[in-house]
């Protein structure tokens, strides 16, 4: 983090008093110093535990759970008969690229590919990849991967 940021530029919320700062403390800062080198893979198969333990029947409900857990805004950009792209954005995404030299969105990939793969009965993976504050997730299925 740079030293110019302070917890004073995150949003505090008024329920809980848990500011964004607390959370992307742990979650860019502590966790990485933890899980090292394998912090994507971990956390990208958190998420699908995760989505099992949550288990949402429309992208709508994706949509809103993505929002509920703070994770950011998650919209559809396009689609195909064996893929997915999403668009992740929120202020906290963006404050993530200016405070933390390389922010992983693993656990979000894993979340979502384990959704999508409920909903469409396919074995799915999910990649994302980052350009300029901008969080793309990619899921992909292959329609003879069935799952029972």
């Amino acid at each position: 983090m740079s030293k110019q940021n302070t917890e004073a530029q995150y949003e505090q919320s008024e329920q809980t008093g848990v500011t964004d700062f607390g959370f992307e403390l742990l979650r860019s800062e502590i966790l990485p110093e933890l899980l090292g080198k394998e912090e994507r893979n971990i956390l990208y198969w958190t998420g699908r535990h995760l989505a099992r333990k949550f288990p949402l029947s429309s992208l709508e409900e994706v949509q809103a759970f993505f929002q509920d857990a703070c994770w950011g805004t998650l919209e559809l950009e396009e689609a195909s008969k064996n893929e997915m792209v999403f668009i992740l954005s929120s202020q906290l995404v963006k404050q993530r690229f200016e405070n933390f030299s390389n922010p992983v969105f693993g656990l979000e990939a894993g979340f979502l590919a384990e959704q999508i793969q409920s909903q469409k009965k396919c074995i799915t993976e999910a990649y994302e990849t980052m350009k300029k504050s901008r969080v793309t997730i990619t899921v992909q299925w292959d329609k003879k991967d069935i799952i029972e």
